[in-house]
């Protein structure tokens, strides 16, 4: 619980041991509070947001396709 406080008020912590790419960018979840997170080429690494970056061109983890 305390891990997703400190996510919500400073940043994420990225899990550079599990980053793969999608075919656009590169994705990884946070160590802390598991949210997935999105390499932005502008503002570096950020929460995904499927509003925003769903697209049918993203290909799914490898473990799951």
């Amino acid at each position: 619980m305390l891990s997703s406080v400190i996510c919500k008020v400073g940043s994420h912590n990225v899990n550079r041991r599990r980053v793969w790419h999608d075919g656009i960018n590169f994705r990884t979840k946070c160590t802390r509070c598991s949210a997935p997170l999105i390499r932005d080429h502008q503002k570096g690494w950020r929460p995904f947001d499927e509003e925003r970056d769903l697209r049918a061109d993203r290909l799914p983890h490898p473990r799951h396709a």
